[in-house]
Formats: C-alpha cells, structure tokens, sequence
C-alpha cells in the first residue's frame, strides 16, 4: 500500500505541475472583457484536468499498459477539468462572502485563515471528482466509493495547503508563478496520496505479485469480477509471460467469498496452492496462484489486520 501512495503522491504532484503550466500558457491569456464567473471556470478546469490526467492513470503507467492509459487518462482529464472549474468557482465565491475576497488579508490573520480554509473547502470538489473518476474509469463501486472519500479529504487538505503555500510564499516577496506550481504541486501530491490510503484501507482482498512480472505489485479486489491476463484491457495486466492467456482468468467475488475462475486456459498452466484448476476454486487468505509462471497470493485486508494485532501483541 506505501508504494501505491508514494507513487499516486509523486504523480499527483507532476498533475499539480501540469496544472500550473496550462494555467501559466492559457489561463492567464483569457481577454480582459471575460467575466470573472468564466475565468475562475477555466482556470480550474486547466488546473483539475492536469492533477486528473495524471493521477487517474497511475496504475496504467505503472503496468505499462498504454492502450488503458489512454482510457484512464481521459476520464482524469474530463472529470478533474469539471471538479477543478466546480472547486474554482466555489472557493473564490466562498472566500470572497466570508472575508472579503484576498485581496485585505496581509496582517489579518482571520481573513488569512479564512482564505486558506476556504480553498480548501473549494478544492473538495476537485479531490472528489478525481477519486470518483478512478472508479467511473474502472467500473468499480467500490473504487468509486472509496476513490471519492480519498479524493475528498486529500482536495480539502491539499487545497488549504496550496492556499498557505502561495499566501506565505508571496507575502515573503517570492514570484508568484512559483508559488503558484509549489502550492499545485503541493495539492496534486495530497489528492493522489489520500486517494490511494483510503482505497488501501477500506479494499476487502487483495493480490500480491510474489514472482514475475511486477513482482511485489499488490492489485485491490474492488470489482465483483477482475480479469487477470496479457489483455492490455485487463484488471491485472500479466505480461511478458506467453504461457499467460490474453483473458486468462477472473477472480469473482461472491458475497464475502472469492473465487477463481479458469477462463478456458490451460489447466497445468492456471493452479492454486499447486493444483491445476479446470473450472473454478475458493480461495483462502494466503493462497498461491500460479497463472504462467507468475505466481500471486491472495490476501484478504481482514486477516493481515489481525497479523498485524499480533505481531503487536507478541512484542
């Protein structure tokens, strides 16, 4: 789960730079006769569809897998652009109604508070839709759920950090351009950061890559059905193995029980615990599943949380 937020952080953060070099060539080219209702639209939209592009497809790049990248770009692109002008528009409104927009707030450190607290308040709504649009890209309720939690608390503190960042940075005497990228930078990092923890606390079951390609990559369990495959579509992308079918198998979740489903692949190529699997098996928390000759081990989030109890218990 670490290596998930380290990397959803440091994308996100190249979101935030993205973000601040479309509102850099675009944003502020907007003509002077533009109200301002349709600037601060834009300006999130430039600023949201950066941070969504790059933090929705995360696991594509990881995986390689450019054909989904396209696919989950897209959808970060779209839904980051509409939550980024929404948290814009919002925040300058709100801010604006409770003290009196930025422009007074040097030496009153309650507009200055209210200023900060209030981007974030508005930049919620750009966290939220970028966790939301990682679960409408992956079809997963459970993703959507969770993405759109993590999305929520990681768009209010980073945006409330992106407002310190730049308010501090320019009352020091700083340019403002740069205080601009660090504070995006700053909140693209929180956005993805927050979206991957809530996602790796909450998902039910998970596999771990133990041998193979991605070795030590975990993948959630966070749709009823997850194909498992050389598909550049698939769930969990095996590649680089031709013993592995392009569809190969699916891992289907049945209430609380998970099974795994022989996709008409070899049956000495497709094994749990070492036996062939012809049609379908159970799987039991630290299973062993060899597709190829990748093998995997199915773990469910309740079991290592009593692992990790334990290993406290015994210290």
């Amino acid at each position: 789960m670490l290596t998930r937020i380290y990397f959803n952080a440091v994308f996100g953060a190249l979101g935030g730079l993205l973000g601040w070099m479309l509102f850099s060539v675009f944003g502020q080219n907007t003509a002077s006769d533009e109200s301002l209702s349709a600037r601060l639209l834009l300006d999130g939209a430039l600023i949201g569809g950066g941070i969504g592009y790059f933090v929705v497809s995360v696991d594509a790049i990881r995986d390689r897998s450019w054909v989904r990248f396209v696919r989950l770009a897209s959808y970060g692109l779209v839904l980051g652009a509409v939550g980024g002008a929404i948290g814009m528009f919002i925040a300058e409104r709100v801010n604006f109604a409770l003290v009196g927009g930025i422009g007074a707030i040097r030496g009153n450190v309650f507009k200055f508070l209210g200023t900060v607290l209030t981007r974030g308040l508005g930049f919620l709504f750009l966290g939220a839709f970028v966790g939301a649009s990682e679960g409408i890209a992956a079809r997963s309720l459970g993703k959507f759920s969770y993405g759109t939690l993590g999305g929520l608390l990681g768009g209010f503190i980073g945006g409330s950090l992106f407002a310190l960042v730049y308010l501090v940075t320019l009352q020091r005497g700083a340019d403002a351009s740069f205080a601009g990228a660090a504070g995006l930078v700053v909140m693209g990092a929180c956005i993805g950061a927050l979206s991957a923890l809530v996602q790796g606390v909450f998902q039910p079951a998970s596999v771990k890559v133990m041998r193979g390609w991605q070795e030590g990559r975990e993948y959630a369990l966070d749709k009823n059905a997850i194909l498992l495959g050389r598909d550049e579509h698939a769930d969990i992308a095996l590649f680089r193995d031709m013993k592995v079918e392009k569809r190969h198998a699916f891992i289907r979740r049945k209430g609380d029980r998970y099974v795994l489903v022989n996709n008409n692949a070899p049956p000495e190529w497709t094994r749990v615990n070492e036996a062939p699997v012809v049609g379908d098996v159970e799987l039991n928390d630290g299973d062993r599943i060899q597709l190829g000759n990748i093998l995997l081990r199915f773990q469910r989030r309740a079991a290592q949380n009593r692992a990790k109890r334990g290993d406290k218990m015994t210290r």
